[in-house]
């Protein structure tokens, strides 16, 4: 099986997943909703990067692929441990309650305050809801399982999110589209296989199994090495010469960057 191949089955799969889920939902089941809302937004925003790499435009496309990581891995942390859903959405809201607090006129805003912690607090009495678990994205990494991850790729593709000195010039290098392709599917996939775990479709073990045989093939064409054929690193010709700490700024990003790229292929 080809790359391309992979990446439509892939894609196929997980909006099948998502319209079955969405004509089966069930009423008042915010886990399902949950899941379902990243399922989608993981779908959208991975066609986005399909569209982008196609037409050559990669330098946004770490930055989506951040966030596709955070849908990610509250999906997963959702389908593992039942309450986290709405546990979650609950520290999103006194969160947001929290930034326009220090962040704007509290008087001003006093309307849009009481609102928050008045639906935080419904929340919390409707769902039996007492913990106050701080919910960032590291916890959710590491209640999905996936710390590895977070600090692995979602490591790297913040550098680009943050607008990092490093991030830049790996965009720059043009060194990572084979780095983006495989964590793009690998993403996809990882959504497809444990969404079906609690969304309702019409054959979820299927689904599953079919996750599983286009996962092994992931696998097998990161170990060929395919995805490392795609990257295209260039030089930057518009740096001035004269300026060798700019330069060997450069030099030190380009190997540790080479250096991470390898680290994190499947080996």
């Amino acid at each position: 099986m080809q790359v391309v191949d992979v990446a439509k089955q892939s894609f196929h799969l997980l909006d099948k997943i998502g319209k079955e889920a969405f004509s089966l939902k069930s009423d008042n089941n915010f886990r399902e909703a949950f899941i379902y809302r990243h399922t989608r937004n993981i779908h959208e925003l991975g066609a986005d990067v399909v569209h982008l790499m196609a037409t050559r435009r990669l330098a946004s496309c770490p930055v989506i692929i951040r966030a596709m990581f955070e849908s990610l891995f509250k999906l997963v942390t959702a389908v593992k441990q039942p309450q986290a859903a709405i546990e979650i959405f609950i520290y999103e809201i006194e969160e947001d309650r929290k930034r326009i607090e220090k962040w704007l006129d509290p008087i001003q805003c006093a309307q849009a305050i009481n609102i928050y912690s008045q639906y935080a607090q419904q929340l919390r009495q409707e769902n039996q809801v007492a913990s106050n678990k701080k919910w960032n994205t590291e916890a959710c990494a590491a209640a999905a399982e996936m710390s590895e991850k977070y600090r692995g790729e979602y490591f790297l593709f913040s550098a680009h999110a943050h607008a990092s000195t490093s991030g830049i010039i790996t965009q720059e290098m043009k060194a990572n589209k084979g780095f983006i392709y495989q964590t793009l599917l690998f993403i996809v996939l990882y959504a497809t296989g444990h969404a079906p775990q609690v969304i309702p479709t019409k054959s979820p073990q299927q689904n599953i199994d079919e996750t599983a045989k286009l996962m092994i093939e992931l696998v097998r064409l990161m170990e060929s090495g395919i995805f490392d054929e795609m990257n295209e690193p260039v030089e930057i010709e518009d740096l001035n010469e004269s300026d060798g700490c700019l330069n060997r700024l450069l030099n030190l990003f380009r190997n540790s960057y080479r250096s991470l790229f390898n680290f994190f292929r499947v080996r």
